[in-house]
């Protein structure tokens, strides 16, 4: 699977995205974001093959990439896992540290 120009446009699109403070690639069947200052991953959304359907996923302590809480992962639209993202406090500061 190669990398759609039309969902890495809309990924850089996010506010937090803006102005390079986060780097998206595309790896492993997925598009990784990576913290531009520390080179750290940050979230890895995997496309489903459905429609624009996403599963969000975290780095795992143990290495890989793991879902968040307890029931799994879960597919959503590209536009709901951003918009999660966009409120999520962490990518939150990154918005507003560097804006």
């Amino acid at each position: 699977m190669a990398a759609d120009p039309a969902i890495l446009k809309r990924i850089r699109g996010c506010p937090f995205a803006r102005g390079g403070r986060v780097l998206v690639r595309f790896r492993a069947n997925g598009y990784t974001l990576f913290a531009r200052r520390s080179g750290e991953p940050l979230v890895c959304l995997r496309p489903t093959g459905e429609r624009d359907e996403v599963v969000v996923l975290w780095p795992s302590h143990r290495g890989g990439w793991q879902p968040p809480g307890d029931f799994g992962a879960v597919a959503m639209p590209l536009d709901l896992a951003l918009q999660s993202l966009i409120t999520n406090p962490y990518f939150l500061d990154l918005r507003q540290t560097y804006s």
